[in-house]
């Protein structure tokens, strides 16, 4: 527990329950922790546009429109903070990511290639997504519900101790039959 940066009050959360003060928003926060929920692959989207509206009636900065230069400047940081939770923890692939390495996005060098067989299949529904493209959407739908199925499971075990080692590469296999899906154009 912290003390409130102007009443030395001890404070949990955003605003100090004593003065009201914003408080410093931290530097690389808990997405999960400052919209107050669980980390969990399986999320309720309505839940978490529940919770970011909840956090950002508190920190928003139109209630700290009179005070000084630095408070809004903090209010205006923890709305960034919580619109990039709500990003991340609504969207399957970031929220995965993000659960298994605790960065929001990979960083340069980690999406490894997939093995050859792989490739060698995507390679092949690019070639029928010219000739058929409504049989290799079907195909590589198919394929990402595999993965999807794959991704969910490893989440579920890691519930009961399991490894997310291999998250990134389902994420990536993921990444790579979108691109199939859409044509090539996401």
């Amino acid at each position: 527990m912290t003390q409130c940066w102007q009443c030395r009050e001890p404070v949990q959360g955003p605003v100090c329950a004593g003065c009201g003060a914003i408080q410093p928003p931290p530097p690389h926060p808990d997405l999960f922790a400052i919209l107050g929920m669980s980390p969990s692959f399986v999320i309720d989207r309505k839940a978490v546009d529940k919770a970011w509206r909840a956090a950002s009636r508190k920190v928003h900065p139109d209630r700290f429109a009179g005070a000084s230069a630095v408070q809004r400047r903090m209010a205006l940081q923890w709305t960034a903070h919580l619109n990039r939770a709500r990003k991340v923890i609504r969207d399957e692939t970031q929220r995965a990511w993000y659960l298994a390495t605790g960065s929001e996005r990979p960083s340069e060098g980690a999406n490894k290639q997939p093995d050859p067989a792989f490739l060698e299949e995507v390679f092949e529904l690019n070639m029928l997504r010219a000739e058929d493209p409504e049989a290799a959407i079907l195909r590589a739908g198919e394929l990402q519900g595999t993965e999807q199925a794959r991704l969910a499971a490893l989440f579920a075990a890691q519930e009961k101790g399991g490894s997310l080692d291999a998250v990134p590469a389902i994420l990536n296999r993921l990444n790579y039959l979108s691109t199939v899906i859409s044509g090539g154009h996401e």
